[in-house]
């Protein structure tokens, strides 16, 4: 104590405050780095997953997420709560996951202040600096820029928030084995440890090495005898059950076979192909850590088939190098070796003998970058340990700035799918995919060649890829060009038999076409592979409508609306059916519900305008026209449908008003000048209504129709 100040408390209270600067200064960065992705687009696999996903739709039909894909309800759930909120407003998303990010960049701290708290470990001269090697491990985490494709690729929240899971389960375990003298609190951490383990099992597959890592860390850093304590192990070896149970007993649901999750046209890659081409692989991820330069989303990398190509020979020579040499740091460098060690071990899942459609994805980085980011916070320290302190902080520092400016401009890319994809065409130009994936969002600007032209590359790159055959006969069938749409569309089922999409698509040009019944068969063979898409059942009512089938028709529009009771279009598409067959009451009550989901739609008002004047209900009607009107006021057959009612109950001067106005929006309107013609001659005006008669004799014979 000095001057009666207690020197104890005082380093307490800035041991403290260093925590909290350490905390602060992660978010901020995070933060910054991020600030230009908010508004970044859905993209790619985020259509199906999010953007056309019926299954999240309802955050209460908690049986529905979980039927989607079980084996990742916890990311599937987290999405729900999104859409229950932020609908399809990006931003909600995009807040979400840089949350996950950045908590997933507090747990990479708090392990390494754990892991440098151990016995194993406190002794060591690095552990004097645990803050600073806590704090830049922390920030090399959060603001490199091979971690954009986890945080900024909204449905790659898979990635994040397993890891996220992942760490927590680490973390209180170790925080549990620290807190042995208290069996309370470690009683506590331990069970949080196991509900985390599967949470993150069901959030998606890499975590299916957790009870592993924990085991390893156990040894590596807490044990205190030879003997390893099993009992203590077998909750977490138990979890390795849930994920490949999950699959087993789930298999019935047929989850392959939903929307997002029929996989891409590549050809099947064997398992010992797979593994010589994951060993080029580890090697780009390697560098990727050391220098994230020319960052792609689909690298076009060669399939390896035999082990001695040059290229996987030097990349496994090189890999059993680093493992010799993280063999021989063990014991005087752990934490270096530690971490190395857990880079590859969090890569086997999906780098090793399982093979996967696309050998290459930077996302799958993002657990492999927590050993990533302490094993360089930490070389650092310990290669300069002989030195100043403030250099290890100064060159530490610049490398942060570095990652931090480049995950800013990576963003950049991924702020549409035209950034993006263009940027994947100039880096992967022999790849059918980009194009592909370009066509589209040039399809999203309405530039139908550019679109075509990308589409055509595609096919050229690869005859067997069905999404490009696709994507240009929706080109075609948007041009009213029926017959080139439906030779590509077969195209692309004979190369896909089971893709859902062209059979609706299909369909829909049918029913352009007037084949009804060709429409039918597509719609019932879409509904065959996935039967709880809404909108196929409403569209093959549209088909047996327009046959002349009403029972049929009526059964699928309701069967539609049993899958979705918020489909306004099959309302719409029912009241027509009602009033086409004559029952007007039904039929306003169809347009009633339509009403109901979206009270500013002015067609609605419209089309239940119509029902009621036909079943004689001309106050109800008129109530409907005005509030049709109300809505939109440029609605010109509102006001002649309005029109039509006043003249009927002998008000011709409101009638004279209301198709006046029809005019005026459409001067080429021929009915409007016809029924104000009569009501002026009733009003015994006529002039004008002689006016009106050679202004409809005119239109009558214009050549312009």
């Amino acid at each position: 104590m000095i001057l009666g100040f207690p020197i104890g408390d005082f380093l307490i209270m800035q041991l403290k405050l260093l925590k909290w600067a350490s905390i602060i200064l992660i978010v901020f960065l995070g933060i910054l780095a991020y600030s230009n992705s908010f508004h970044c687009s859905f993209q790619f696999d985020d259509e199906s997953s999010i953007f056309r996903n019926q299954y999240i739709e309802n955050i209460h039909d908690i049986s529905s997420i979980w039927n989607f894909l079980p084996r990742r309800f916890v990311l599937y759930l987290s999405l729900a709560l999104n859409y229950h909120f932020c609908k399809y407003n990006v931003f909600g998303y995009h807040l979400v996951n840089l949350a996950i990010h950045l908590l997933t960049a507090f747990l990479v701290w708090w392990l390494v202040l754990l892991t440098l708290s151990t016995a194993c470990m406190k002794k060591n001269k690095i552990s004097q600096h645990a803050d600073l090697v806590a704090l830049f491990a922390a920030l090399i985490f959060v603001s490199h820029p091979v971690q954009t494709e986890a945080v900024t690729y909204l449905v790659q929240r898979a990635a994040s928030l397993a890891t996220l899971f992942y760490l927590a389960a680490l973390c209180f375990y170790v925080k549990s084995r620290l807190l042995q003298d208290n069996k309370a609190y470690s009683l506590v951490f331990y069970g949080a440890s196991i509900l985390t383990a599967v949470v993150a099992m069901f959030t998606k597959e890499i975590a299916i090495t957790l009870p592993l890592m924990i085991m390893f860390y156990d040894w590596s850093f807490l044990r205190t005898d030879r003997k390893f304590n099993w009992k203590r192990a077998a909750p977490f070896l138990l979890t390795l059950l849930i994920i490949p149970l999950t699959m087993y007993f789930t298999e019935s649901l047929k989850t392959k076979q939903m929307p997002g999750i029929v996989p891409p046209e590549s050809p099947a890659i064997s398992t010992i192909h797979y593994l010589l081409t994951e060993f080029k692989v580890i090697c780009t991820y390697i560098r990727l850590i050391f220098l994230p330069v020319n960052q792609n989303l689909d690298y076009d990398y060669r399939v390896s088939y035999s082990i001695f190509e040059l290229p996987v020979l030097f990349s496994l020579a090189f890999l059993l190098a680093v493992f010799y040499f993280i063999q021989r740091l063990f014991s005087e460098y752990r934490l270096v070796a530690f971490y190395a060690a857990w880079f590859f071990i969090t890569l086997l899942p999906e780098s090793s003998l399982l093979p996967i459609n696309d050998v290459i994805f930077e996302h799958r980085l993002y657990l492999p970058m927590v050993g990533g980011s302490i094993l360089l916070a930490s070389s650092v320290f310990y290669l300069l340990r002989e030195k100043s302190i403030k250099t290890s902080i100064i060159i530490l520092a610049i490398l942060v700035s570095y990652f931090s400016i480049l995950t800013y401009q990576r963003n950049k890319v991924w702020k549409d799918e035209f950034t993006l994809w263009s940027d994947v065409v100039k880096k992967s130009p022999h790849k059918a995919r980009p194009y592909n994936n370009l066509g589209k969002a040039y399809f999203d600007r309405d530039d139908w060649d550019q679109a075509r032209a990308n589409f055509n590359k595609s096919i050229e790159l690869d005859p067997n890829y069905a999404e490009p055959y696709y994507n240009r006969g929706t080109v075609y069938a948007r041009q009213g060009n029926f017959v080139m749409a439906n030779a590509d569309f077969t195209k692309a089922l004979e190369r896909r038999p089971g893709y859902v999409d062209v059979y609706n698509n299909r369909a829909c040009a049918y029913i352009s076409e007037g084949k009804f019944a060709q429409a039918i068969l597509d719609f019932n063979n879409a509904i065959k592979i996935n039967p709880n898409n809404a909108e196929d059942f409403n569209e093959l009512g549209y088909a047996y409508e327009k046959l002349g089938d009403f029972n049929q028709a009526f059964e699928y529009y309701n069967k539609a609306l049993q899958l979705d009771p918020n489909l306004e279009q099959a309302y719409i598409n029912l009241g027509v059916a009602y009033e086409n067959k004559g029952d007007f009451t039904q039929a306003i009550l169809a347009d009633t519900k339509a009403i109901g989901i979206d009270p500013r739609n002015a067609q609605y008002y419209y089309n239940r305008g119509n029902a009621n004047i036909k079943g004689s209900h001309f106050i109800e009607a008129i109530t409907d026209f005005k509030k049709a009107i109300d809505i939109n006021p440029n609605f010109g057959d509102a006001y002649f449908n309005l029109g039509c009612i006043y003249s009927f109950q002998n008000q011709f001067t409101q009638a004279i008003f209301c198709y006046t106005k029809a005019i005026g929006i459409n001067p080429r309107n021929k009915q409007a000048y016809k029924y104000r013609a009569i009501a002026h001659f009733k009003l015994k005006d006529f002039k004008n209504a002689f006016t009106d008669a050679d202004k409809l004799k005119e239109l009558n014979n214009s050549a312009t129709p």
